[in-house]
């Protein structure tokens, strides 16, 4: 199977990969493309070229882009982050759209993104939501890709239904048990139970759900929080799951990220052949 991680391109450089390549990751789910590879010019197609050059190097595919948007602000997440927001939801759809055709140039075909707080109420603020979202998808199905929900911001039964009315069969869902449960929005089992048959990435990742007197839970080394991770997977891999195994590990670049990175590696194989 594909193991990987989350890499923004501004954390891409040969050290790097050389390491992830030594301890056994074959891919890597891209993040931060911004206007330095996405402009019309020559010389952002270089840098874009140049870039896939040094990934073919070192034999690192790339499967799956998490899309980025400038200006997200994640301290009013409710406002600030994903294509839910009104105020940025046309400027962020054309980006998103660009991103895609990006994709298409370098064969990436599972597109991943961070949609936001669902509307609440179904009215016509969520059913001009879902028209949007209808559009996108289909943008993403001429590409010949899949456009797949960052689970956390929502339940399992939200998410279910929103694809459910969205009702275009290449969107499907990133899973990121950890999400469920920084964001307090239930058990992640229930998305397996769920919409198992929608998953087409993995975000291998842990966390411990919100402390008493807190808003949000927090992330843990992979295996040490809540989520049940092993068992989880076990049981989408035992349902035919094949797609991308992503660790995300939301630190700072650097030693200790490294080290909870190579450990989550050795997890995620060990589960993948039985032992756990």
């Amino acid at each position: 199977m594909q193991i990987g991680t989350l890499l923004r391109c501004a954390q891409i450089d040969e050290r790097r990969l050389a390491f992830f390549k030594e301890i056994g990751l074959n891919c890597i789910q891209i993040a931060g493309v911004f206007e330095e590879y996405l402009a019309p010019t020559d010389e952002a197609r270089k840098k874009s070229d140049a870039l896939f050059e040094l990934l073919r190097k070192y034999n690192i595919a790339v499967p799956s882009m998490f899309l980025s948007y400038p200006n997200q602000d994640w301290k009013n997440p409710k406002e600030g982050i994903g294509i839910v927001p009104a105020r940025t939801r046309s400027e962020r759809m054309l980006i998103s759209c660009r991103l895609m055709e990006w994709c298409k140039r370098y064969g990436i075909d599972l597109i991943t993104c961070h949609v936001g707080f669902l509307p609440e109420e179904h009215n016509e603020v969520y059913d001009r939501f879902i028209l949007d979202m209808q559009h996108l998808a289909r943008f993403a199905a001429a590409m010949g890709q899949q456009f797949l929900f960052e689970t956390g911001t929502e339940t399992a039964a939200e998410l279910q239904q929103t694809i459910a009315d969205i009702n275009e069969p290449n969107v499907g869902v990133n899973f990121d048990p950890a999400n469920l449960l920084i964001y307090n929005n239930g058990d992640p089992a229930e998305i397996v139970d769920r919409l198992a048959e929608k998953i087409k990435v993995i975000h291998c990742k842990d966390a411990n759900p919100p402390a008493a007197d807190a808003v949000r839970g927090r992330e843990t080394v992979l295996g040490e929080g809540s989520t049940n991770f092993a068992v989880l997977l076990k049981r989408l891999i035992d349902g035919g799951f094949t797609g991308p195994l992503i660790i995300e590990r939301e630190l700072p670049p650097g030693p200790e990220q490294e080290k909870d990175i190579k450990e989550a590696v050795a997890l995620i194989k060990s589960i993948v052949k039985g032992d756990k």
